[in-house]
């Protein structure tokens, strides 16, 4: 049994998307779990609607010895998924159902907005601080830096680790009103080929434990053009504290600007451009794409090639140096902002 506007285009999936911050789709054979992790970009534009500007592919069981939750079968506490390209985590999160568990296992939501909003009446003060506090928030992924609220890309994003980090007054703080909003947690039994998807910036998702050890999903992370909607309100006030944290560090090297989601937004032609050089490493016909874009083989070629040879000197140094240069910077700039 489909669930009702299952059988829909993107633009009714994005309005779903848009009014309660996910979408369920039962069985569609149109869109298989088999589909996703064989061709995850054309997958996620087929269901989007728009070429997207990045897809990450994970498969998501139980492993021996799994490190993360998504290798595991314990509980996944509720958290987003945010690990960042230019700045910004993925916008959709869509999760495909290849086999459930035999036992447990639901996927588990909490709308993120009106956490928020219940947060603001209770303890005004934490509420300005998830949007003002520039932090570090550690992931099994790397660190995410900033506030818990914030400006990613333009779109507001909400940012929660999966386990309150030692010494993080915010997340101790955050953790008591996630408890109390249980009630309120939407818990999803997908079948196979289910698909689920999340507007993962507003959404915390988390899974129940399961046993059977067959559980298995393909994730995909999708970070796109198109920017789902957030309280007006709420995105006033993350834009107010960027403009004003941009101001404060000027001076901050731009790698450490960019990770705090304060970076010079890449023109619309560099974006483009970037497009079609990951397209054509994905493995996109050259002929097809300059059809498409009317633009000569040539160009895409010393497109391609420019791009490499810059992430090539990017990477060609001591990257060990680069990374700790990096996050000491990264450090720098939170403790200035820290200094009120």
């Amino acid at each position: 049994m489909r669930e009702p506007g299952a059988e829909r285009g993107p633009a009714r999936l994005l309005d779903e998307l848009a009014a309660r911050g996910f979408s369920v789709l039962r069985g569609d054979a149109a869109l298989a779990p088999e589909e996703a992790a064989r061709a995850p970009w054309s997958f996620a534009e087929r269901l989007l609607g728009a070429r997207p500007r990045l897809v990450e592919r994970q498969p998501i069981k139980a492993v021996p010895g799994g490190r993360s939750f998504a290798a595991s079968s314990a509980a996944a506490p509720l958290h987003t998924d945010s690990q960042c390209f230019a700045g910004a985590p993925p916008a959709v999160q869509i999760m495909a159902c290849v086999r459930p568990a035999e036992r447990g296992g639901g996927c588990l939501l909490l709308d993120g907005w009106p956490l928020l909003s219940t947060i603001e009446r209770a303890d005004p003060e934490l509420f300005r601080a998830l949007f003002t506090v520039y932090r570090r928030i550690p992931f099994v992924f790397g660190d995410f830096f900033g506030p818990t609220v914030s400006l990613r890309d333009g779109a507001l994003a909400l940012t929660h680790a999966p386990v309150v980090p030692p010494g993080d007054a915010i997340a101790a703080r955050l953790a008591p009103f996630i408890e109390a909003s249980r009630r309120e947690v939407i818990e999803l039994a997908l079948g196979p080929a289910d698909l689920l998807v999340v507007d993962n910036r507003r959404m915390l998702h988390g899974r129940r434990a399961f046993e059977g050890g067959a559980r298995e999903f393909v994730r995909l992370l999708v970070w796109m053009e198109a920017r789902l909607p957030s309280p007006p309100a709420f995105h006033a006030l993350a834009a107010q504290v960027a403009d004003a944290a941009s101001r404060r560090l000027a001076a901050a090297p731009e790698a450490a600007r960019r990770r705090l989601g304060l970076g010079a937004p890449p023109s619309p032609e560099a974006r483009r451009r970037l497009g079609l050089v990951l397209e054509m490493l994905r493995g996109v016909p050259p002929g097809v794409l300059a059809a498409r874009e009317r633009i000569p083989e040539p160009a895409l070629y010393r497109l391609r090639d420019a791009a490499l040879a810059a992430a090539e000197s990017a990477l060609s140094g001591d990257a060990e140096g680069a990374e700790g240069a990096d996050d000491g910077a990264l450090g720098e700039a939170i403790a200035r902002m820290s200094r009120g």
